[in-house]
């Protein structure tokens, strides 16, 4: 059962590190080092990973500055942000989400923000300190 445990985390490790390159986020060659565990808490999922902070370090970029570069896209691409509601999904990193919802109110007038957490199945390919924006934009 150990073996399928680390087969099942070192799986999810190299597919969150495939998805990152083929999206043009993380260059290639760059060897993430996040961590997969089961947490403690089974509301939490099946697996967390530290992937997305280890992503961090590997592009050389603080969270906050990740963080900035969604609400900076946001203002790029967003139809109409004051007449929206706008979604802000965050895995165990409430504080953070709640900055990117500042962020978002002040720089465009947006008057309603639901901050929700992720989801589990989300939650284990995306670890701990996923920040994730949705908002009706012109583009993906």
């Amino acid at each position: 059962m150990a073996n399928l445990i680390q087969s099942a985390k070192a799986q999810v490790s190299q597919l969150t590190a495939q998805a990152a390159v083929a999206a043009g986020v993380l260059p290639a060659g760059v060897e993430l080092k996040g961590s997969v565990e089961i947490p403690k808490d089974p509301q939490n999922g099946d697996y967390a990973s530290s992937v997305a902070m280890a992503g961090a370090k590997a592009m050389k970029m603080a969270p906050r500055a990740i963080a900035q570069a969604l609400v900076d896209h946001m203002a790029e691409t967003a139809i109409d942000p004051a007449g929206q509601t706008v979604f802000i999904s965050h895995g165990d990193c409430e504080e953070d989400a709640n900055k990117v919802a500042e962020d978002v109110k002040r720089r465009f007038g947006v008057q309603t923000v639901v901050l929700n957490n992720v989801g589990p199945v989300i939650g284990a390919h995306s670890g701990p300190g996923t920040v994730a924006l949705f908002f009706l934009g012109r583009h993906r």
